[in-house]
């Protein structure tokens, strides 16, 4: 997923902005690196436009800077802008569903470590083709009808997690376990599918059970890939994608897993929790 027109344009103006401030404050580049602890290839890095300074650090930048208040709201909203990409489903799935999943795979193929949460429904790396079908079709905005092609491209992202050098960490409540949108039949085989791909060295699956303490309130499901260059945070909404790469923010969601981690249940207790309703479903619960 490559950085969006809006987001190129505002790190640029960004990092003009930026330099005409420390120009206009008579610091040199070391001389500013100085004073916020940074390395003056950061400095460099950021005036030329080629790193996106979080929203803190380009905040700090500008009243070191003596910036005046205009100065400093400009700096914020570009610094925002520059940040966070807030897409309409309509205009993620004009290529419709079956590219979407072609650039969801793009990062994953690029990314060290994934983390997911997911309060809802089953991540669609864990889904089988079924329950993929039952999602595509109610997330299909596109009108192209393209659900079949979506499932089979979100069937072919899922070869990432045989890559043991991509790492996998998910994550999700027992509500996500149970959902389904029309046949209940779906259930038993996604199971057997979190089952079998909890056997892989590079991925962990641990459930929080509906009765245990969660730590912090999930609100909504999101993905967190660790990418060299950049990590990036992508929450769904009812109507938006949002693409989040403040170091700020991700580092929130970095916390954030780690405290439904830490909630969930074990690897192990998770396998024995997955085959006991797997039971139950299977006796109709």
């Amino acid at each position: 997923m490559s950085e969006s027109i809006q987001q190129h344009a505002a790190r640029a103006e960004l990092a003009r902005l930026l330099r005409s401030l420390r120009l206009d404050s008579g610091r040199s580049g070391e001389q500013l690196a100085t004073i916020l602890g940074w390395s003056q290839s950061k400095v460099s890095k950021i005036e030329r436009g080629r790193t996106r300074p979080s929203l803190s650090d380009a905040e700090s930048w500008a009243r070191v800077c003596g910036a005046n208040t205009a100065a400093l709201t400009r700096v914020t909203e570009l610094a925002e802008a520059a940040l966070v990409e807030a897409r309409h489903w309509r205009v993620s799935h004009q290529g419709g569903l079956a590219r979407r999943q072609c650039e969801i795979a793009a990062i994953e193929e690029r990314a060290a470590l994934v983390r997911s949460f997911q309060p809802t429904l089953v991540p669609g790396l864990l889904q089988t083709a079924a329950y993929a079908r039952q999602v595509l079709a109610l997330a299909d905005l596109s009108g192209r009808g393209d659900v079949a092609a979506a499932v089979a491209e979100r069937l072919r992202r899922q070869e990432a997690l045989y890559r043991e050098q991509t790492g996998f960490a998910f994550v999700l409540t027992e509500a996500a376990l149970w959902w389904h949108a029309e046949e209940r039949s779906v259930l038993l085989p996604q199971i057997d599918r979190l089952l079998s791909v909890a056997t892989l060295p590079n991925v962990t699956i641990r459930v929080l059970p509906l009765d245990a303490p969660s730590g912090a309130v999930p609100s909504h499901g999101f993905l967190l890939y660790e990418e060299d260059e950049e990590s990036r945070v992508i929450v769904e909404t009812h109507t938006r994608e949002l693409i989040l790469t403040d170091p700020d923010e991700v580092a929130a969601y970095r916390i954030l897993h780690q405290r439904f981690t830490e909630r969930a249940l074990s690897v192990a207790d998770t396998r024995d929790f997955l085959l006991a309703l797997r039971q139950r479903i299977n006796d109709g619960y």
